[in-house]
């Protein structure tokens, strides 16, 4: 997506519409084989600012957006070579807050749920 060096370095993020997605690969893995939890929050981190700003009425450039509060529920592993997509939905998007819930998907399963606050400012 070319957004930030982090966002770079995590990813690659393929974006289709307005779903988001993951190949995991050999750099994403913790000792175990599987997704490191922190690989798969910050997708859903990703996925929730990518939604807010798809979902503003102003152009996407004049929007920021703020991670205020994160919760993930982990449901699931992902090991190496899985697609994970992230499926976004923006609760209520206000003037200054918007509340939004995520849910990463590999394997036809749910395998991360997130629900967040995120502070929406202008740029």
């Amino acid at each position: 997506t070319g957004v930030n060096a982090f966002v770079d370095h995590v990813g690659p993020f393929c974006k289709s519409g307005h779903i988001l997605g993951l190949r995991i690969d050999e750099r994403h893995l913790n000792t175990f084989g599987k997704a490191q939890g922190g690989v798969l929050m910050t997708m859903v981190d990703f996925a929730i600012g990518e939604a807010i700003r798809d979902s503003h009425e102003k152009p996407r450039d004049e929007i920021a957006a703020a991670t205020v509060s994160l919760t993930t529920d982990f449901l699931g592993s992902v090991g190496d070579g899985d697609w994970v997509t992230a499926h976004t939905n923006v609760e209520r998007l206000g003037g200054t807050l918007a509340f939004v819930d995520c849910s990463l998907r590999a394997n036809s399963k749910e395998v991360v749920r997130g629900r967040a606050v995120f502070a929406v400012m202008d740029r």
